[in-house]
This record gives C-alpha cells, structure tokens and sequence, in this order.
C-alpha cells in the first residue's frame, strides 16, 4: 500500500515520516502545504499538491480545515482508498469539521479515520485495516518475553505510528519483568517524548497526552501479563 503524506512541516510529521519510511522504503510520499493560510480560501485545491492522489491512502496532518475537506473531492475516482487525519491537538480537527470531512470520504466512496491520537487508531475497515498490518501501527501491542525475572526481549506487534512505542519495547529489555514495569513505560514515554497536545481535550474530558500514556502503560502491562503465563509464572 502506497501512502501520501500532507502536512504543514515541524517534528510531529517527521517523526511519522521517518517511522513509517523505515517500514516500508519507497512506499511514503510527502507533500508540504502552506501553514499560514486565510480562514476562508477561494480555491483550496489550488494550495494541494497536483499529484496527489497517487497513493492508497492519504494521511493528513496538522492542515486548513479547507485543504483537509478538499481532499475527498479532489482525488475521488482514483486510487485513493481511505484517508488518516490524526488529532494530536484538540485544535487540530474540530468535531463539525469531522463530520463534513467524513461525509465528503463517504460520497466519494473512501473510509476514514480521526484518531485521536494517532497510536490510538483501531481500524475496522479494508482498508484502514491493511494499512496498519503493512505499517504495523495502531494501538500499541507489545509481545514480551521473561527470563529469570527480568525482560529479556520486547516486540512491537503494533505500535505508534511516530515511532515512540519501538522506542520505549527497546528500553524495555533488561528491566524487573514486576508491576513497575508499566510505570517503567510511562516515564519512557516522556522521555521520548510523546508530541501529543497537554491541552485538555472536552471530548475526552483529559489530555490527548495522557490518552496516549494509558494506552502504552496498559499494553505493556497485558504483554507482561502475557509473558508471564506463557513463561508458567501465573
């Protein structure tokens, strides 16, 4: 599967860049709008990228709500098959903007998905579902493996698409396989760190922030979980 990228720049797109090009070379394009933009735009398609739409899916970051509505219309027909507008920021993506967003993807016979955050995205449809097997991402799922009471390897079955949950498997190898192990995870997830907004979000009634730490936190703890059984330990 073929992925576009289009972002207005900054860490949080070159993390994702970088991790999902590490996954699968040449097959992750990237395309850069404007980030400073009037509210109202005449022509939206004009600030898009003419060769976009050359991809399976399209994952949107950070860009006007005019350009992010634009792109259903713009590459219906084609070979566009879903498109990913992942929420890092409760300003990001407003619920309203959602929703003309979604329904513009449904006309033009595409899926979407507006996980918030990216890591937590659980995908349900054809498409969304062999983009994240191929790239291996959505909400995080660590396999671990115990000896003599400490973690002698950590895998990531799934993880962040901005790589934080690969980073934080590595750090795990060699720590007590006991109950701090999740808190373990969570001060690694800082220490990446996680680019997600502390802001609170209404929806959520917390941070996106912390929506992300809870997930890393609790899949590390079902893994050890699991290891643990598998290792006859419970």
């Amino acid at each position: 599967m073929r992925v576009e990228i289009v972002h207005v720049g900054g860490r949080y797109f070159e993390r994702v860049y970088a991790h999902l090009s590490g996954v699968a070379p040449g097959e992750v394009d990237a395309y850069q709008v404007p980030r400073s933009l009037p509210p109202v735009l005449d022509d939206a398609a004009e600030y898009l990228p003419a060769e976009l739409g050359a991809g399976e899916a399209i994952i949107a970051i950070n860009i006007h709500p005019e350009l992010l509505l634009e792109i259903p219309n713009m590459v219906r027909g084609g070979s566009v098959r879903a498109l990913i507008a992942p929420i890092e920021d409760p300003n990001w993506i407003k619920p309203g903007l959602e929703r003309q967003v979604t329904q513009a993807c449904a006309r033009a016979e595409m899926e979407s998905a507006f996980p918030k955050p990216f890591c937590s995205l659980e995908p349900s449809t054809p498409a969304l579902v062999e983009f994240c097997e191929q790239f291996g991402v959505g909400s995080p799922k660590l396999r671990l493996r115990v000896e003599g009471g400490r973690v002698a390897a950590a895998d990531v079955v799934r993880g962040s698409p901005c790589g934080l949950t690969h980073f934080v498997a590595g750090k795990l190898v060699g720590l007590p396989a006991d109950e701090s192990l999740a808190e373990q995870a969570g001060q690694l997830h800082h220490g990446y760190p996680c680019l997600a907004s502390m802001a609170m979000d209404p929806a959520l009634g917390d941070t996106i922030m912390h929506k992300s730490l809870f997930l890393l936190r609790d899949a590390v703890a079902e893994a050890l979980r699991e290891a643990k059984v598998a290792a006859g330990e419970e």
